[in-house]
């Protein structure tokens, strides 16, 4: 029976009482007043009886409703209600009990569809709350750089593994613990927070500090940048401070390549003053009217070599300035004989060859076949290696130049006896003004980008360059070309 007929028929009821009453009541007056005969005693009674019966019924019936029907009204309302706040709250229940079939249990049915709802809804908000926390987790943890946030009272919320083996500490013991408490043990952390206690912040006019670690080494550098966390605007619609993100970023190569332009503008200076310097005197001693004239013969041809080295070493400039802007290797591509190439090369280094009394070997087969290449080019690698070789190999020791067929490349090789390469530095030659470390560089080095440049010739024609060697056992640097 629904709420709604149980109010209907409650009210009908008392209003047929009072109907009754009120019926019972009228006709015994109109009776009175047509003049009723023999009334005796007992139907007065009766009637006061009858009467009592009606108002006692009415008001029985009246203090019953006035009783049951608020607890019928109320009662199943107050079950729904505590049965939305159990939903409500965190224990596991998820909907509320439909007990009866009226307003109330369509209410409770209702509200059960609202709730299922708002469960699955909140399934998906969660999941992709989860799958967006996940992959912001995967992204910081694949970063190179060091991440550290701190919330806005100082302590430590997120420390990716990076910053933790910069720190040489766990997560376990950053994650959760204020910042300065950790410090004040901890030497490079104390160090990382200088910067935030000078409000030295990103974007800012003060350059953003460099730190080294000890137990990396002197070797990686790290720039540290701070950046502040804006959080929810408080009443006055300010944005509250939400705390800082500490980021080391790590610019060794930015620092390798800053010392490497030293030592290239110190390379390029020494290696242009001294030619400079050579001919300049060469010219005084021209300018002498006692040099004789087989002299000037010496000083002409010593002022045409150094001003050839200066060519030389401004062709290679404009080669890497060409490479830097995209412009890439210019090929004249053709069938081409390496004897022919290796023979340009021999004449080309011949004084060299003689002045350190160095002897050269050449290995070719007849039956070697042709490559597919540029003559100026693989010329110029050819003689570059032929150069360095003979720069770094010791008085009296042998050259030689290998070639051989290697599938469908022919393979060139040339062998020195020099002091060798460590095979930490085999990769790095070949980068632009790079040196070995701890090999002290003859004289009349070059400017650090002959391998280079050579490297970039080889692979625009198709092949590759690379070297093999050992400390004391001298190298061995090889490329390839296609037939």
């Amino acid at each position: 029976m629904s709420l709604k007929l149980k109010i209907r028929l409650s009210v009908l009821l008392l209003l047929m009482l009072l109907l009754g009453l009120g019926g019972y009541a009228f006709f015994a007056i109109r009776y009175l007043e047509h003049g009723a005969h023999g009334i005796e005693p007992t139907d007065f009674k009766a009637a006061r009886r009858a009467v009592l019966a009606f108002v006692g019924a009415g008001t029985a019936v009246g203090l019953t409703l006035m009783v049951r029907l608020p607890r019928v009204v109320v009662r199943p309302l107050r079950r729904l209600a505590t049965d939305v706040d159990r939903v409500a709250g965190p224990g596991p229940a998820t909907r509320v009990a439909v007990g009866r079939r009226d307003e109330v249990g369509s209410v409770a049915a209702a509200v059960n569809r609202v709730l299922g709802q708002a469960q699955n809804e909140r399934r998906a908000t969660l999941a992709a709350l989860i799958t967006q926390q996940h992959r912001m987790e995967s992204l910081v943890r694949s970063l190179d750089e060091g991440l550290l946030l701190l919330d806005e009272h100082g302590t430590v919320v997120l420390a990716n593994p990076v910053a933790c083996d910069l720190l040489g500490l766990p997560a376990a013991a950053l994650l959760g613990r204020p910042a300065a408490a950790v410090a004040q043990a901890h030497e490079p952390l104390r160090a990382l927070l200088v910067p935030l206690a000078e409000a030295n912040l990103a974007g800012d006019d003060v350059p953003d500090p460099v730190f080294t670690f000890a137990h990396k080494g002197a070797e990686p550098h790290y720039q540290l940048s701070i950046s502040p966390i804006a959080a929810a605007a408080d009443a006055a619609g300010r944005p509250a401070p939400g705390g800082h993100i500490f980021c080391l970023r790590n610019v060794s190569n930015f620092k390798k390549l800053d010392e490497v332009k030293s030592n290239f503008l110190a390379t390029i200076s020494h290696e242009l003053k001294t030619p400079l310097a050579s001919i300049k005197l060469s010219l005084m001693l021209l300018q002498d009217a006692r040099t004789a004239a087989a002299e000037r013969q010496v000083l002409a041809a010593g002022i045409g070599e150094e001003t050839q080295r200066l060519l030389g070493m401004v062709g290679q400039l404009i080669d890497v300035a060409r490479l830097d802007a995209g412009a890439g290797v210019r090929l004249n591509v053709q069938a081409l004989r390496l004897a022919d190439v290796v023979a340009y090369a021999t004449r080309t280094v011949r004084p060299q060859l003689d002045d350190k009394g160095i002897g050269l070997e050449t290995h070719l087969p007849d039956t070697l076949p042709e490559v597919r290449g540029d003559v100026e080019k693989t010329t110029w690698v050819l003689t570059n290696l032929l150069a360095n070789a003979i720069r770094y190999s010791p008085a009296g020791a042998p050259l030689v130049v290998r070639a051989v067929a290697w599938g469908e490349m022919v393979r060139v090789s040339v062998e020195d006896g020099g002091p060798g390469i460590a095979p930490e530095h085999q990769r790095r030659i070949f980068e632009r003004f790079a040196a070995v470390p701890g090999q002290a560089a003859p004289a009349g080095s070059s400017s650090g980008l002959g391998l280079s440049i050579a490297r970039e010739f080889i692979e625009a024609q198709g092949g590759q360059l690379w070297v093999e060697s050992q400390l004391g056992a001298g190298s061995r640097f090889l490329f390839t070309l296609p037939t």
